[in-house]
């Protein structure tokens, strides 16, 4: 792999912090707390890239990429997405809501939770990355502040760049595996289907909690928060996109996918919204 690959296309520096508008979004609390958690999750992927180049420590190039590029990237994303959140809410105390995070979350995140095999593994990474890039996409287009909309465009082309690579180790492994298109869209299934926001409300329950002393951030905060998210995600969530990247690893027929996106967009706007 080539080494200008092993280290992030940008830097803190190409944002430019100086000119953000703090007045088109910093009463805007959905948006400090839908940011923050983004920054913890992202910030923590240190945790996540030591227990992925574990799992696929017998294949170097996998090994190297997670270590020296996707690790490194997502750290950057979470360092972003902190410098933003600072410069827009300077008072909000991050390090110690992000201790308190790691301190729940981590013990979550163990080798012993990824897929049956390495296939089905880098297929349900391809899930996650779908997720992000969509995720990026939507606050792109719904952020009322024009460098978060800068910021948001950025980690979005990672995040693509990132599903790229997890597809391509994916098609090495399931060519090794012999794994049927069917099993791959069964995991691909369960993935989507396990994915219970738990990283999510851990992380912006620790955030609410430490601006709000005091105050608990439950389960049906979370669910109130989600439903108005649900207004952005139905005027900008990238549902096409979205349906096209989760179902390439299962790699149906044209025609089919062509009669299918429609049925499986509506199906994901349901589930969403």
């Amino acid at each position: 792999m080539a080494n200008q690959l092993r280290h992030p296309r940008w830097s803190l520096q190409d944002i430019p912090f100086d000119r953000v508008q703090r007045g088109a979004i910093e009463e805007e609390s959905d948006w400090f707390y839908l940011l923050a958690g983004a920054s913890f999750v992202e910030t923590l992927s240190d945790l996540y890239a030591h227990n992925l180049a574990e799992y696929y420590g017998g294949h170097l190039e996998a090994r190297s990429w997670l270590q020296e590029q996707w690790e490194q990237e997502e750290v950057q994303h979470g360092r972003a997405l902190r410098a933003y959140i600072l410069t827009v809410w300077p008072d909000f105390d991050w390090e110690a809501a992000y201790a308190r995070f790691v301190a729940e979350y981590a013990p979550l995140c163990q080798t012993e939770s990824l897929g049956p095999t390495p296939a089905l593994e880098m297929a349900a990474r391809c899930v996650v990355e779908t997720g992000t890039a969509s995720f990026y996409t939507m606050i792109q287009q719904a952020s009322p502040e024009p460098v978060l909309r800068e910021l948001a465009g950025r980690i979005r082309a990672d995040e693509v760049q990132h599903y790229k690579y997890f597809f391509r180790f994916f098609r090495e492994y399931q060519t090794r595996e012999g794994i049927s298109r069917w099993r791959v869209l069964r995991g691909l299934w369960q993935r989507a289907a396990e994915a219970d926001l738990e990283d999510s409300f851990l992380a912006i329950r620790c955030a609410f909690e430490l601006r709000n002393p005091g105050q608990t951030f439950t389960q049906n905060d979370f669910r109130a928060f989600r439903k108005r998210l649900s207004v952005w995600i139905r005027r900008h969530y990238p549902f096409e996109m979205a349906i096209k990247m989760l179902m390439k690893p299962v790699a149906l027929p044209p025609m089919v996918q062509r009669l299918l996106l429609p049925l499986l967009m509506r199906g994901a706007r349901r589930a969403l919204t």
